[in-house]
């Protein structure tokens, strides 16, 4: 009898733009963050987590789409192989349709199931993705796209099983 793993996706976009967060500053100054404005840019990922076991894994992506979902679950499938795969989304256009279809016919292990709509707070990997900007690009500026992507992904690399299942709240 196969086992079982749990998992939760989602896709986030980290911003180009620096967040201002809580900084201690000396009493009458401001606090300040470098930026160029660059609004229009942004990092696209897709991302998963298997919070019983505290792992988890990320693909970078043009934008959220079928193209991009498709290629997070190759990794999904090709991390688990041999196992049945239990995998919550949200309800995403990207995350239904024929070809998803297809895609789960050909790989019978894996069985997708959709979150209730506006209840974010179900899917575990909402967590690792607030974490993720708080801990990595709040009061931060990054020249360019490529190194908030570096920033980012070494950032996640850093995670531990203990520090993941602690941020899904399961330990």
């Amino acid at each position: 009898r196969a086992k079982r793993v749990i998992l939760f996706e989602d896709e986030a976009g980290f911003s180009m733009h620096p967040k201002l967060g809580r900084v201690w500053v000396k009493k009458g100054s401001q606090p300040y963050v470098d930026t160029r404005s660059q609004h229009q840019k942004r990092l696209n990922v897709f991302g998963w987590v298997d919070p019983v076991n505290g792992l988890h894994g990320m693909l970078k992506w043009v934008k959220g789409n079928t193209d991009g979902f498709l290629k997070a679950l190759e990794q999904i499938v090709s991390r688990f192989d041999g196992k049945v795969i239990d995998l919550w989304v949200d309800r995403a256009r990207w995350h239904r349709g024929k070809r998803i279809e297809e895609f789960c016919i050909e790989y019978s292990r894996l069985h997708i199931h959709y979150i209730p709509a506006y209840h974010p707070e179900l899917n575990y990997q909402e967590r690792l993705w607030k974490a993720m900007r708080y801990e990595e690009t709040t009061n931060a500026f990054f020249e360019d796209i490529e190194r908030l992507t570096v920033s980012v992904f070494k950032r996640s690399q850093r995670w531990k099983p203990k520090k993941i299942r602690a941020l899904c709240l399961l330990i």
